[in-house]
């Protein structure tokens, strides 16, 4: 029986290899540095004694391997083993890695195979598509911490020479989905929000795969450093007003005011004026749907379509039933791939209950959603892109023979809610450790819950994208940080 063990996974990479990485070495060494450790410091027999099942991987590995966040080792995959992986041979791995998963009946279909949900055995068997340095990634990860190398020589020698070429241009399908490396450099669409300050501001807590789910989706956790134990807000209201502008206005009104007025400052001004104007009066929905359109552009890549101000301004006959629409360009196995991603958003005080609300909106934009495609459909005859985006959505939208697919339509979710922390901490150091953990908490307790109302709404055909933010308080201070922007006061 083919097992998933350490000496497995150098095997499969080692066939794999590009000439430049010709000795087990190389492609041990990718591995160590992508858990942050190097080759050299370790016996010079250990390589090829990992590779046939002589040794056990060694405790360091094992260390960095349960310590290290996945989202660090996913970046060292991406840095220092993808590049050995020669040209034609990518999709073969993920081949061969289903066929061993397959033969490995020690494995339970509901297994984790890594440290992220979502890598379950049964999922990884029945994708298509996959982020590639985040499996290998969790699947090294697997192997490294619940495996024992040592004892799976006979194993590993069932891999035999060529065991990869097997798989090179045939089998089952295999794409691999990431953002394109710059939205900007390969579309005329550009994003709208690149603001370096976001980073600063906003702290990933954990990103997580859902899992049960046959295309891409996954759940970003975010959190505005704590001051004191508690969440201070004029970093993010300072970040809205500098760019208010970019959710007000579409690309052409912006640059229609910057060349009448000869002053970038006009648009933000402008755009403040027409943002008091349309929620002077109602600023219960908006933070939502702001941080929604700040998310989708700064950390999905995906560049606006219309912000929920203008979809209420432009509906033109047809009322969208979304908070947002961006477009995220993918590439697919060295293919455009598009997504019309349709945004939801909601903030209260329970998470499950942002994920329901945010959900009744998502049903509702599905049952119309060819009003919605006709609607994007319809913005190329409107004058808010320049003239190139202009002709980039007509070929987008209205595909001619021969030419890319029209987009499938895709959800985002912005959701905040109220953080309780399990236990109450007063020390701000260990409240910023205890948030975090909280937060992780939280998004894993919520997961089955997103999973099975997708199936049970029959979404499993679309791929989600959730973004969550906690609050102190968060029906209070969703109305409080707006009626502050409105203002000019200080949250």
């Amino acid at each position: 029986m083919k097992r998933i063990c350490l000496g497995t996974m150098i095997t499969l990479l080692y066939q794999s290899r590009m000439r430049s990485a010709d000795k087990i070495k190389t492609v041990c060494g990718g591995i160590f540095a992508a858990f942050g450790l190097d080759i050299d410091n370790f016996n010079k027999e250990l390589p090829s004694h990992l590779k046939s099942g002589h040794d056990p991987a060694p405790g360091d590995l094992i260390d960095a391997a349960r310590n290290l966040s996945i989202e660090d080792i996913d970046r060292g995959f991406e840095k220092y083993v993808l590049p050995l992986i020669h040209n034609e041979k990518h999709e073969a791995v993920f081949r061969a890695i289903k066929d061993i998963l397959r033969d490995d009946t020690t494995i339970l279909g509901t297994t984790v195979v890594g440290k992220m949900a979502g890598f379950e055995k049964d999922n990884i068997l029945n994708y298509e598509s996959f982020d590639e340095s985040a499996l290998l990634a969790n699947v090294v990860t697997y192997a490294i911490i619940s495996t024992e190398n040592d004892k799976l020589g006979a194993n590993i020698r069932e891999i035999g020479t060529g065991y990869i070429d097997g798989f090179v241009g045939t089998g089952e399908n295999i794409y691999f989905i990431s953002p394109l490396v710059d939205q900007d450099q390969v579309s005329p669409l550009k994003r709208t929000l690149k603001d370096p300050m976001f980073d600063r501001i906003f702290k990933k807590a954990t990103d997580m795969t859902i899992s049960g789910m046959s295309n891409p989706s996954k759940a970003c956790v975010f959190y505005i450093d704590p001051n004191n134990c508690k969440f201070r807000f004029r970093d993010l209201k300072d970040f809205i007003i500098n760019n208010i502008g970019s959710y007000v206005f579409s690309r052409a009104q912006i640059k229609r005011i910057t060349e009448m007025t000869k002053n970038n400052t006009a648009v933000g001004s402008r755009a403040m004026l027409k943002f008091m104007q349309k929620y002077g009066a109602d600023a219960g929905n908006v933070l939502g749907e702001i941080l929604l359109f700040i998310f989708m552009e700064q950390e999905l890549d995906a560049p606006k379509i219309m912000s929920k101000i203008e979809l209420d301004e432009y509906n033109r006959g047809i009322v969208s039933k979304s908070d947002g629409i961006h477009l995220l360009s993918l590439d697919r196995s060295g293919q455009p791939f598009h997504q019309l991603v349709f945004g939801a958003s909601d903030i209260v005080g329970d998470l499950s209950a942002a994920v329901d609300r945010a959900f009744d909106k998502i049903i509702k934009i599905e049952a119309h959603g060819d009003d919605e495609l006709r609607m994007v459909e319809s913005t190329t005859q409107w004058t808010i892109y320049d003239p190139d985006a202009t002709q980039y959505m007509v070929e987008l939208m209205r595909p001619q023979k021969g030419g890319t697919y029209k987009p499938d339509m895709a959800f985002g979710a912005f959701l905040g809610y109220t953080i309780q922390l399990d236990k109450p901490e007063a020390d701000s150091q260990k409240y910023r450790t205890a948030v975090k953990n909280q937060l992780i908490k939280d998004i894993a307790a919520v997961q089955s819950h997103i999973t099975d109302l997708i199936v049970q709404n029959g979404l499993s055909g679309y791929s989600f994208y959730f973004y969550v933010l906690p609050f102190n308080d968060a029906p209070n201070e969703k109305v409080s940080i707006v009626n502050e922007l409105l203002t000019g006061g200080v949250v």
